[in-house]
């Protein structure tokens, strides 16, 4: 059943509130939500870059651990982008980093993505070194620590592949109960993979891991693929706004989108570069943000020769299981970009 997170706001004077209201829940009116604390793992390059920008200039979030999975270029230069990302936004020594695996649960690494980040991650901007360094602990043990630490508080915001939760679940599977709820930034809802037909990159490149995380009873909610083409593409009037800015922050977002912007354009066919990664923190960070939802139960494709690293979503309920996760189906644009821009204009 199609399920929407759209909210009812009803208008009340505060007289007839406070006759119809129980005093709690009169007493909670105007109270700011309480903020989340969050462990972002992320195989940090462009659109990554956003969203660790994001998440740790949100008074909504607090990053207790950005951990440092394989994926999208060398695993020291993704280490690099989130620290120099960090001390971008004024945090230095304020969001530890964690180095987690370098490589999948059983497969070789599978190469990099330099063709859509660049050399560097960042488009080939080449920023300085980094004065934070990274923590000497593993991921996955400041993981499993963290989630220990603040049982049923941390959401695992999982915006690149799987590999050092699902470690984590491994060496610990009694985190799965402790665990809040997981958003992954993943898989698609009937619409097409972007690297294979039937697959997205972060569950291709480790597909026992996604399937480790999917089975392990965590709340999960998915955002895929397509609510980046539908709603997060920054056209070039976007762009252009974003220039007009000046700010450190808009600086930062146009070198880092340079390579991104032109493969999205001629080999993605979008009139723009899309941002998953950034459109997921900010469903975590404003929830109202995804707009409509289902529920269904979601296995991962470990062995297809066409398909490996596809959600395979039951939509038909044909294995009699009970769902397991969250799809997001559509999100908010305008409230999304708005939170970019909002991002972008403080510095």
């Amino acid at each position: 059943m199609l399920t929407s997170r759209r909210r009812f706001i009803g208008a009340l004077s505060v007289g007839t509130a406070s006759a119809l209201l129980p005093a709690t829940t009169f007493a909670s009116i105007g109270k700011a939500d309480p903020v989340k604390r969050i462990i972002l793992d992320s195989d940090t390059a462009t659109d990554d870059a956003l969203a660790v920008l994001m998440a740790v200039t949100s008074p909504k979030l607090k990053v207790e651990a950005i951990t440092i999975t394989c994926g999208n270029v060398g695993f020291d230069q993704q280490t690099k982008n989130a620290l120099y990302t960090i001390q971008l936004a004024g945090k230095n020594g304020q969001v530890p980093v964690f180095q987690g695996s370098a490589r999948p649960l059983v497969r070789q690494v599978h190469g990099n993505a330099t063709y859509v980040h660049g050399s560097d991650g960042m488009s080939n901007s080449f920023f300085p070194d980094p004065q934070q360094k990274p923590e000497k602990e593993h991921a996955v043990d400041a993981i499993i620590r963290l989630v220990d630490k603040y049982p049923n508080e941390i959401t695992i915001v999982a915006i690149g592949p799987l590999t050092n939760v699902a470690l984590a679940l491994l060496r610990e599977p009694s985190i799965a109960k402790k665990v809040k709820e997981l958003y992954f930034m993943g898989g698609f809802y009937k619409f097409y993979g972007n690297i294979n037909p039937g697959a997205t990159y972060n569950a291709w490149v480790d597909p026992e891991a996604a399937r480790v995380v999917f089975q392990s009873g965590i709340p999960i909610t998915t955002v895929g693929f397509d609510v980046s083409v539908k709603s997060s593409v920054f056209t070039d009037d976007d762009y252009a706004k974003v220039e007009k800015l000046g700010t450190k922050y808009a600086d930062f977002f146009m070198k880092i989108n340079r390579i991104r912007r032109k493969y999205c354009k001629e080999h993605q066919k979008m009139n723009g570069s899309n941002h998953p990664d950034a459109i997921t923190i900010a469903a975590v960070i404003d929830p109202s943000i995804v707009s409509l939802s289902v529920s269904r139960f979601v296995d991962i494709e470990t062995r297809g020769e066409l398909t490996l690293g596809a959600l395979a979503i039951d939509e038909l309920g044909v294995w009699g299981k009970p769902p397991n996760a969250t799809i997001c189906v559509e999100a908010d644009e305008a409230k999304f970009k708005k939170m970019v821009f909002d991002t972008l204009k403080m510095s």
